[in-house]
């Protein structure tokens, strides 16, 4: 008996392959529903031809087509890409090595592979797919200020096999894809030459100023808040996710005996996508920027702040996800946005100024390594050309502990 929503129904294949025209359509074309022997439900498509006989060819070709597929191992239906996002960040959440990795992977799947893929189904995913990917990311529309480099498209590449691994596992797909990734760059990271780093310091201490100034638009917390920030990740390398999840209980200080001379180490304790460590700072300068941001926390709330609140926090207390657009306004009041391959500086660049200018004072590219969670052959890749430079002097020498400081060596008598 024909059903009321197929009209002129037509059966093949003992039955596994029906032709039909849907009722109340403007421009009616026939749809077919195919079930192979061994394969779980049925495949609905549209033939988008309004002749029976091509539409029965392409019925059967489809039949043909996943009969083939269900005895090489494969699935009829399987689960589209964004409809398994969710069930993967939930088992990736449990299963990564830190919080940062959690957000790099769903980030790039969510921000780029995801509208590429559409709905597309995952058994549909192939080594073509991948190519067609960096074809698509490396067009103007699909990104924002410049082509991305390689390094950027193997980072959101790696990130993709992270979630087709995932779905192999789980039997959501069994095909096997070849990642051919771009070649690694070794590009000079856009980093303050010393010029423009005196330059950008100098210029600080009177922009915080003018903060307070109608000039200035009232915004000298927020402006003091940036120049901190700045000082403190040009002097401990840290990255900025790490920097943003940083709270009062992260830091710490240790008085060191050198001779006569008693030296303070500043030490952060992170977490990044490469796990938990401890920064040492380069400088004890680091507790006066940090004694700015306390003070500042301490007026407005009229008392310490409490040890798990973020360091870089808004008045409520919340931590400031982005200083992208005030480190650019500064950069560009300075006269310093542009390096001298004339890249835009962002807030990586006090990163990769940390790294040279440690090179260049003689520090050990696998002490700074560890400094700064990272490998000594990206030492070398991205900072070789500071490598050869004198290494005698070590990032620090933890000897002779006898004396130590206070958690807080500013905080005194606050009670």
């Amino acid at each position: 008996m024909e059903q009321k929503f197929e009209l002129n129904r037509k059966v093949f294949r003992n039955g596994d392959v029906v032709i039909y025209m849907r009722p109340n359509l403007k421009d009616p074309k026939w749809q077919c529903r195919v079930h192979v022997p061994g394969g779980t439900g049925y495949v609905i498509r549209s033939t988008k031809t309004k002749d029976e006989f091509e539409a029965r060819r392409f019925a059967e070709d489809l039949w043909d087509e996943l009969r083939l597929k269900v005895r090489l191992g494969g699935k009829i239906k399987s689960k589209s890409v964004d409809k398994l996002f969710a069930e993967f960040v939930s088992y990736f959440e449990q299963t990564a090595s830190s919080p940062r990795r959690v957000l790099d992977v769903t980030t790039h799947l969510q921000k780029y592979i995801i509208p590429f893929l559409s709905k597309r189904p995952i058994e549909a995913i192939q080594s073509t797919t991948v190519t067609d990917y960096i074809d698509w990311r490396r067009r103007p529309e699909n990104y924002l200020r410049r082509q991305p480099k390689n390094n950027t498209l193997r980072a959101e590449l790696t990130s993709w096999k992270v979630f087709m691994d995932w779905a192999v596992k789980r039997g959501h797909t069994n095909r096997q894809i070849v990642w051919e990734l771009p070649s690694a760059g070794k590009d000079r990271r856009p980093d303050f030459n010393r010029q423009d780093w005196r330059k950008l310091t100098r210029f600080l201490r009177e922009w915080i100023k003018e903060g307070k100034t109608e000039k200035g638009g009232g915004r000298y917390r927020e402006r003091l808040m940036l120049c901190n920030y700045a000082l403190i990740l040009a002097n401990t390398g840290i990255r900025v996710g790490e920097a943003r999840e940083l709270r009062w209980r992260d830091f710490d200080t240790d008085n060191r005996q050198i001779g006569d001379k008693v030296v303070l180490d500043c030490i952060f304790k992170v977490s990044g996508k490469t796990g938990s460590r401890e920064v040492v700072a380069s400088s004890p300068d680091v507790v006066e920027y940090l004694k700015r941001i306390y003070e500042l926390r301490v007026e407005e709330l009229g008392k310490k702040p409490a040890e798990d609140e973020f360091i870089f926090c808004h008045r409520d207390g919340s931590k400031i996800g982005s200083f992208k657009k005030g480190l650019e306004s500064l950069f560009r009041a300075a006269g310093v946005l542009k390096s001298e391959d004339g890249s835009n500086r962002t807030a990586y660049s006090f990163r990769h100024t940390y790294a040279t200018m440690r090179l260049e004072e003689g520090v050990n590219p696998y002490h700074l390594a560890q400094n700064m969670g990272t490998s000594v052959k990206m030492i070398e890749n991205f900072y070789g050309h500071t490598t050869n430079r004198s290494m005698a002097a070590e990032l620090t020498k933890r000897k002779d502990r006898s004396q130590s400081s206070s958690r807080f060596p500013w905080v005194v008598n606050q009670e």
